[in-house]
């Protein structure tokens, strides 16, 4: 468990690094290398950072969505306990189920 917060929070923290070298109107290239210089093996992709970089750009300055915000949208609803108990007990009892099937049967819908 340690290693998955540890891996997330270097994406976080990568992240904010390209938030803010956006913000400075670095090119995504030009943040890759330094990342890499810096996280080494655990540097993003460089489309990574390309996706991201857009992401920023379509924001307004400073309003940029990161990971833990809450965005608007529809709520997630389908990670309760109840619905994760009901989403394991399907698939023990027929572990050919299809998502489809799974999403019907406790009302949500599967993205896709």
């Amino acid at each position: 468990m340690d290693m998955c917060s540890s891996t997330m929070s270097t994406r976080v923290k990568q992240r904010a690094v390209i938030k803010f070298l956006t913000a400075e109107k670095v090119t995504p290239t030009e943040i890759h290398r330094p990342l890499k210089a810096v996280y080494s093996d655990n540097t993003v992709d460089r489309s990574t950072v390309n996706r991201w970089v857009i992401k920023c750009c379509g924001c307004q300055p400073g309003k940029a969505i990161s990971v833990g915000e809450t965005s608007s949208g529809r709520p997630i609803t389908a990670t309760d306990n109840k619905k994760c108990k009901v989403v394991d007990d399907l698939i023990q009892n027929g572990r050919k189920i299809t998502q489809k099937r799974i999403a019907n049967h406790i009302g949500i819908t599967r993205i896709e």
